[in-house]
């Protein structure tokens, strides 16, 4: 189960893009004019970007499970073209047959997603490879009419009918899906009607079928579509339930029922990407050029966008997706009705493309989910335990929004006597450092960055800042420190002398000293001095930085799950300056008891 270097590989989920043209011109088109002229350079890169991409995931340990190609359209790729991607993917499943099969996946010959218009002319030669074949069709059919035109504006209705015709006799895994937005909402008696005629009539079975509820996409040209065109807009959630229930009246108990229940509504399930904690861990598109991409829905959007196989290394892809998503799902905030959610640990949210373009916290399908969820409840279980509730809200946020897992603890100060003039403004905390020239340079903002995976994050003194930095941390991650230059010789006539001084302490309390106070547990310090530090990338003249990326991977089996690390960075001689201030000025003794230094909190990933 080892790939050749002798490590565990990373198994991944890779669309393949071979080329973004497409013959149809459908106004709603996710991917805009991406679609209306063929990349004269496609056609030549479209086999070599893939053999090149699995050749370099390999080399870094990561597996595609599942290679799917997509589009645009893939179909209007030249013969030969297709029918080399077509053997290069049947050829990798059969090389790695023992490994992917061992891992519970199945995969042995090609798939595609198409519009079916090819269809007729590629039989022969998707017959010939076992191609797997994933059509979309606009449902009622009166709509595909309207909607889904050829680039000349005629109709495609009748060619689509003919291939749908063709591909119910194809004898190979086969199955097709539909859009549903208001229009085809308003129509649902008459969409009801077209799957029993596709059933019944053209003998396609209906079982091999599946619904997805149109969402806002980013797309400029869609958005001014659907403001113009009321038909096209996003359906509610109680729109949605309604739809569910509509088509659970009409199938429910009929030789559809199989579908019904397994295959039309699987989108909005677990056994989907959109219930990851974060799929930037597993999903991934590639497109010809070689850019890389989230999925269909954030393809084309830079939000979305880790990077080119061509120019980065497959670890700085893997650490942008996963860093990405989290920030999107981070930037979307949370809904507190996830909070008292019993199917928390089944959603996770929803999809992040979707709430980052909605504008929303929580999935766009998120009362369908529920309406899915409750009609099986041996299959998805509602949690009704508080503490079961409370670990999977903990699970959650500590994976997307760890800033969060604190907010509602205030800090609560026990009552104790102060000397009268504590209160007069010169011995207020702000007041010291303003006449302290070094505090001045200790406390001041932006002498300390914190880098991850090229992310930076401005440290300021524990004691003074106003809002927590909590992040997750991974084994996988680059993490810097970059400190000023400056800082090194504040109270320091010999900076040779000096050293960067780093304290981690864990949120697991100790009791010690003679006031035995209660702290966080201390669990290393590290210094390096001055002479051996590098210039930062930042600022040469004004900057030092060090890599602690392999400091953290070495003591990460102190790091425990679920526990916050708290991460402390001065200077040996700012160090020793804020002790000797201490001893000297008891009212910036009071206020500076608990560690003042620049500090950042994390969870580590990987326990």
């Amino acid at each position: 189960m080892e790939t050749q270097q002798g490590r565990y590989p990373k198994l991944i989920h890779l669309l393949y893009v071979p080329t973004l043209f497409c013959n149809l011109g459908c106004s709603y088109c996710y991917l805009e004019n991406q679609t209306d002229v063929k990349q004269p350079d496609s056609e030549n890169l479209a086999v070599d970007t893939l053999k090149f991409a699995v050749q370099k995931f390999k080399k870094s340990d990561v597996l595609p499970y599942n290679i799917s190609l997509h589009g645009g359209e893939v179909t209007t790729l030249k013969t030969d073209t297709l029918e080399e991607l077509f053997k290069f993917i049947r050829n990798y499943y059969k090389k790695h047959i023992d490994i992917l099969s061992r891992e519970g996946f199945h995969k042995a010959e090609p798939h595609i997603k198409t519009n079916l218009y090819n269809f007729d002319k590629l039989y022969d030669l998707l017959d010939e490879y076992k191609v797997s074949v994933s059509a979309s069709i606009d449902l009622p059919l009166s709509l595909h009419e309207q909607y889904r035109l050829a680039k000349n504006g005629r109709s495609t209705l009748d060619v689509i009918l003919k291939n749908l015709t063709l591909l119910s006799r194809y004898r190979h895994r086969k199955k097709f899906s539909s859009v549903i937005c208001y229009a085809h909402y308003l129509k649902m008696g008459e969409l009801m009607k077209d799957i029993w005629f596709i059933h019944r009539k053209i003998g396609f079975d209906m079982n091999n079928f599946n619904f997805m509820f149109g969402f806002e996409t980013g797309n400029t040209v869609l958005q001014q579509l659907r403001e113009d065109n009321y038909d096209l807009r996003v359906l509610t959630g109680e729109e949605q339930v309604t739809f569910y229930r509509a088509m659970q009246e009409e199938f429910s108990g009929t030789e559809l029922d199989e579908g019904l229940e397994k295959r039309w509504f699987e989108e909005f399930t677990p056994s989907y990407c959109t219930h990851s904690f974060n799929c930037g861990e597993k999903f991934f598109l590639l497109q010809y050029n070689g850019d890389i991409y989230s999925c269909v829905r954030g393809q084309g959007k830079r939000d979305f966008y880790f990077g080119n196989i061509y120019k980065d290394s497959v670890q700085e892809i893997l650490k942008n997706a996963y860093l990405k998503i989290q920030i999107r799902h981070n930037q979307a905030g949370w809904d507190e009705e996830c909070s008292k959610c019993g199917y928390l640990g089944i959603c996770k949210t929803g999809c992040p493309f979707v709430k980052h373009v909605h504008g929303i916290s929580k999935s766009y399908t998120c009362e369908l989910q529920k309406e899915i969820y409750k009609k099986d409840p041996s299959l998805y279980p509602v949690v009704e335990d508080e503490n079961e509730k409370k670990a999977f809200l903990n699970e959650v946020l500590i994976e997307n929004h760890p800033q969060l897992i604190f907010s509602d603890k205030k800090p609560v100060r026990e009552a104790f006597v102060l000397p009268n003039d504590f209160y007069e403004k010169k011995n207020i905390l702000n007041e010291i450092i303003k006449s302290d020239e070094v505090l001045q340079i200790f406390y001041g903002e932006g002498n300390i960055m914190f880098e991850v995976n090229g992310a930076f994050y401005p440290l300021d003194s524990q004691i003074l800042k106003a809002n927590r930095q909590i992040l997750l941390l991974k084994p996988e991650d680059t993490v810097r420190v970059h400190i000023k230059k400056v800082m090194f010789e504040i109270n320091c006539r010999e900076p040779v002398r000096n050293s960067l001084y780093m304290m981690l302490l864990r949120d697991t309390k100790v009791v010690y000293g003679d006031e035995k106070r209660t702290k966080q547990e201390h669990i290393f310090t590290h210094q390096v001095f001055y002479n051996v530090l590098n210039d930062s990338f930042l600022n040469n003249d004004e900057f030092f930085a060090l890599d602690i990326s392999d400091l953290l991977r070495f003591h990460s089996q102190t790091f425990l799950e679920g526990v916050l690390n708290n991460f402390f960075i001065t200077t040996s001689y700012i160090r020793e300056y804020h002790y000797q201030k201490q001893k000297e000025n008891a009212f910036y003794h009071i206020q500076s008891i608990n560690l003042p230094f620049q500090n950042i909190e994390f969870y580590w990933k990987g326990c």
